[in-house]
């Protein structure tokens, strides 16, 4: 089997451009837009198959524990909202759309006892934060204390909403 050097510069060029135009930071868009991404992870058993990955999240003490890929994430949101508690205390609201909810009461009934690992890029990727499922989630909401500070927390949010109007924006 032969393979001309024309052949394989055209596969490594369609391969190049492929990355450079999937390569898309989530920093500022037009207009100085800044939008926010999240996926949230289920808690697994570790692997040696690679089908998982050790984690480290939240604050000293870290918790560590094995995730796998991503089940949920900013497309399957309807919106965020920043909930403040007592003096000091805020919280992270997610409200899922129809296919995110059913998605949520399923892991939440199939996994229970395990944990929700939350990821964010805003604008620089990170966890920030954890949710046990302890109970049925059946009304499409997560609530989650971020491990971040109440402006990170604020710009995760704000940044959420724009990317979920972005995303509906160009399914419409």
């Amino acid at each position: 089997m032969k393979f001309g050097i024309g052949r394989i510069n055209t596969y490594f060029t369609a391969l190049a451009a492929a990355l450079f135009i999937g390569c898309v930071s989530t920093g500022t868009g037009k207009g100085g837009v800044e939008l926010s991404t999240i996926r949230i992870h289920l808690e697994t058993n570790p692997d040696n198959l690679g089908m998982s990955r050790r984690i480290e999240v939240g604050p000293e003490p870290k918790q560590t524990f094995s995730v796998a890929g991503p089940a949920l994430g900013e497309m399957h949101l309807l919106g965020a909202q920043l909930w403040e508690g007592n003096a000091g205390e805020y919280a992270v609201h997610l409200q899922f759309d129809r296919q995110g909810a059913q998605m949520l009461e399923i892991y939440s009934m199939s996994y229970r006892g395990k944990r929700l690992a939350i990821f964010s890029q805003f604008p620089h990727p990170r966890w920030v934060g954890t949710f046990r499922m302890d109970r049925r989630i059946g009304d499409g909401t997560l609530l989650f204390r971020p491990d971040a500070t109440r402006d990170e927390a604020q710009r995760l949010v704000s940044g959420l909403n724009k990317a979920v109007a972005k995303i509906k924006k160009s399914g419409d």
